[in-house]
């Protein structure tokens, strides 16, 4: 009696788990798009504070509830079956057998829904993809990337500063068709203005407007490392080793370490609490920057202690706090080297603060629109400022967006979406007007460059410097092989980028 009870127990167990992993399959893509394993990877290892419950709450929403029901239904079944036939069975062999038969025939069934849930999950998450780039190494970092501590920088005499803002999931792709998007309708037509007005390399072909975002930096930490850096964000699966207050890529030589042995001041301010994903180990690993976030706007009293809306508050907030940090750093005489990462535009939907208008008749649209209007507006306000000459602005998208049910009939339409760039204010002129292919590790060498750095390399880590004819990584290799690569294992990035370990 016993072990049929106990077999019983396992049989709904693995009901409930096979029920449960398929539903995780349908719940990852619906929630995050296509993403890689190794961004679930990367999430499950690293600090999680400040995290929007909301997709705690979609989680135990959509995938708990029929796996438990189910399961649940099936124990109580089981329990009524196992008293009704156990003082018919004890003193008959045909019955006995036949009970025997059920018990094969149901455990057979539930190891296929198991089974079945596994691999569903497994494609569904790209835990397949996973195991074949490990399995795979790579020699990109061998054949192509050039180590940023190794090379020579000579600066201008006089510093400039740069602000550097982060847009959370802001696309091309929400432009109007005339300038490469997919609406009719823009829905970012203020920074698509600015972008008209400065520099995007992409001189007139709107089919490069923007830059394509490789898949082991399309999630916001991993877009941020990306951009500051050259470099991937692929942390192992005994990751957590590799993410902490002593160590956070350790090989990586970033913009900010780059900025910082030159005297200046790095900070960047976040609405959200900067240790979700690392990034407060990241920046002060990588240049000593200080951390402005949502534990310090309650510290300084810039809201109440129980203030809490998003991943922490709103943007609209974010903007008038950065014109009190930005006016802070150039009373110091000091060159400055600023970052802000903005959120309302995260999926799911994004938030819809005070000022957001109904123009387009759903959230996400309006929300996008709302912020394109205020980075444009905080940008008129840096320029008018009495420092702005000697400053550089750099917009940028840190990934693509994850709201995957929007862009449903974008991405059937076989659209290729990229993230929104452009540089303000510029020093430097492109030795070349030819429309320039870009991805996410060029962004780091370009932005160096556009503050009149000058350095004896075309390259630094990934990225090449789009202000000279070098061909781009993307442009030599094409994007699908290019990401296909940087996706694989690499000995050379383990053993100098991730453990920090010198070269003889």
């Amino acid at each position: 009696m016993k072990k049929r009870r106990l077999i019983s127990v396992l049989t709904c167990v693995l009901v409930f788990l096979g029920l449960l992993l398929i539903k995780v399959g349908e719940w990852v893509p619906q929630n995050f798009g296509n993403i890689s394993f190794e961004q679930i990877l990367f999430h499950l290892i690293v600090p999680m504070e400040g995290t929007d419950t909301s997709f705690v709450e979609s989680f135990v929403e959509y995938c708990l509830p029929m796996p438990a029901f189910i399961s649940g239904l099936l124990l109580f079944f089981c329990y009524l079956r196992d008293r009704v036939v156990s003082s018919d069975i004890k003193n008959n062999i045909f019955k006995c057998k036949q009970y025997n038969i059920l018990i094969i025939v149901t455990t057979v069934a539930c190891l296929f829904i198991y089974g079945f849930g596994i691999t569903d999950c497994i494609y569904a998450v790209g835990i397949d993809e996973y195991w074949y780039n490990i399995s795979h190494p790579s020699k990109i970092y061998e054949n192509y990337y050039v180590d940023p501590s190794t090379v020579s920088y000579t600066f201008p005499e006089q510093k400039r500063n740069l602000i550097y803002i982060f847009l959370e999931s802001m696309e091309t792709t929400y432009e109007d068709f005339d300038h490469g998007g997919a609406f009719e309708e823009s829905r970012i037509p203020e920074l698509t203005e600015l972008a008209d007005n400065n520099l995007t390399f992409s001189f007139g072909n709107n089919d490069n407007n923007g830059f394509l975002v490789p898949s082991l930096s399309s999630w916001t930490v991993g877009g941020l490392v990306g951009q500051t850096s050259g470099v991937p964000l692929n942390i192992p699966i005994d990751g957590n080793s590799y993410v902490s207050n002593k160590s956070f890529l350790p090989g990586a030589y970033s913009i900010g370490n780059i900025l910082e042995s030159n005297g200046y001041q790095n900070e960047i301010l976040l609405g959200s609490d900067a240790k979700f994903g690392g990034r407060k180990y990241y920046f002060e690993q990588h240049g000593n920057f200080n951390i402005v976030d949502y534990n310090s706007a309650k510290k300084n009293k810039w809201i109440d202690e129980d203030y809490k809306v998003w991943w922490g508050y709103e943007d609209l907030k974010l903007f008038e706090f950065a014109k009190i940090e930005l006016t802070n750093l150039a009373s110091t005489g000091q060159p400055f080297n600023f970052n802000m990462l903005t959120a309302d535009t995260h999926h799911i939907g994004g938030y819809p603060c005070s000022e957001c208008e109904d123009i387009y008749g759903d959230q996400y649209s309006n929300v996008i629109r709302c912020s394109s209007k205020h980075v444009t507006e905080l940008v008129k306000w840096i320029q008018e400022q009495p420092w702005y000459e000697n400053t550089t602005i750099i917009l940028a998208g840190d990934h693509k967006s994850m709201d995957s049910n929007w862009f449903n009939d974008i991405e059937n339409s076989g659209y290729n979406r990229k993230c929104f760039y452009t540089i303000i204010n510029s020093v430097v002129v492109p030795k070349t007007q030819n429309s320039r292919k870009i991805s996410t590790y060029d962004l780091f060498p370009t932005t160096l460059a556009s503050l009149g750095v000058t350095f004896n390399s075309d390259r630094l880590g990934l990225g090449t410097n789009l202000y000279i004819e070098t061909p781009t990584l993307v442009e030599e290799l094409g994007f699908k092989k290019f990401d296909k690569e940087v996706t694989k294992h690499s000995n050379y990035y383990d053993k100098y980028i991730l453990y920090g370990k010198r070269k003889n």
